[in-house]
């Protein structure tokens, strides 16, 4: 054999390999299905209807497989707390969530929907002012994602696992306030009226439990985007499909469904 013919040879030899190479990481990078950290009872996130998943993530989460040609499983969590520590462990590949709330060594897409909050306390409270409230503790939720927020304005945020706990807790003045989505904050109010607005044959008690908003929830906004953990890749992924979804509107149309209003405008 020629030197020349040796030569195209190796030559092919080394670009084959290359190529190769090349697709078996590309096979590896290009996933099928990825798998989504939810919250148990997170109304109107993720909650379960007849034992199957609804909620504004669950159906972002579909439309994303569609835009992205991926399959996208569930795996959901009792607290934020927990399905973070997932997320760092590789257990789940993303979750919606407040980059605010994340190092960062995490990745996030644009953020996409803006929920609101209210920061509230009693009407037998001797702080209404968010100005005074400096340094006092404030209580969330377990599945709330306020504690970024909560820092960013000075004050100590302090978790419960329902809104009866933080009821009781600020009752006996363990906290000063507290802080719900405006979701979550109305479906309280419809659920137990007696705390918007003082009975006509009120006791004293029932008239101070009675809640004042402290601040507007404009300036109480969150920012939630697709978060994942060192992973570019699914990052890229999920920012392709999110930025499809917002084009067509479809994020908005999700929007109105769950909340009865448009959150994707900040």
């Amino acid at each position: 054999m020629s030197k020349q013919k040796k030569f195209y040879l190796l030559l092919l030899s080394t670009f084959l390999g290359l190529f190769c190479l090349n697709l078996r990481s590309n096979v590896v990078v290009a996933r099928s299905s990825f798998t989504m950290g939810i919250l148990e009872n997170d109304k109107p996130y993720s909650y379960k209807n007849d034992q199957n998943w609804q909620g504004f993530s669950i159906e972002l989460a579909h439309q994303l497989e569609e835009v992205t040609d991926t399959k996208i499983n569930f795996k959901a969590y009792s607290s934020q707390e927990k399905m973070q520590t997932a997320l760092k462990n590789g257990q789940i590949d993303f979750i919606l969530g407040d980059k605010a709330n994340f190092p960062k060594s995490y990745q996030s897409t644009k953020a996409f929907l803006y929920p609101k909050n209210i920061l509230f306390t009693r009407h037998d409270s001797k702080t209404k002012k968010l100005d005074k409230m400096l340094h006092k503790k404030v209580g969330l939720l377990k599945s709330g994602q306020q504690q970024a927020l909560l820092k960013e304005l000075g004050l100590k945020p302090v978790v419960f696992a329902d809104p009866t706990e933080l009821l009781e807790a600020l009752e006996k003045s363990q906290i000063s306030a507290g802080i719900l989505s405006d979701y979550s904050y109305h479906a309280l109010l419809k659920a137990e009226p007696t705390l918007a607005k003082v009975p006509t044959t009120a006791t004293k008690a029932e008239e101070n439990a009675v809640l004042h908003r402290i601040s507007d929830p404009n300036v109480l906004a969150l920012s939630l985007s697709l978060i994942t953990h060192d992973h570019p890749k699914i990052n890229e992924t999920l920012t392709e499909g999110i930025n499809e979804l917002r084009s067509t509107e479809k994020i908005a149309e999700l929007s109105q469904k769950y909340f009865t209003k448009d959150l994707t405008l900040n």
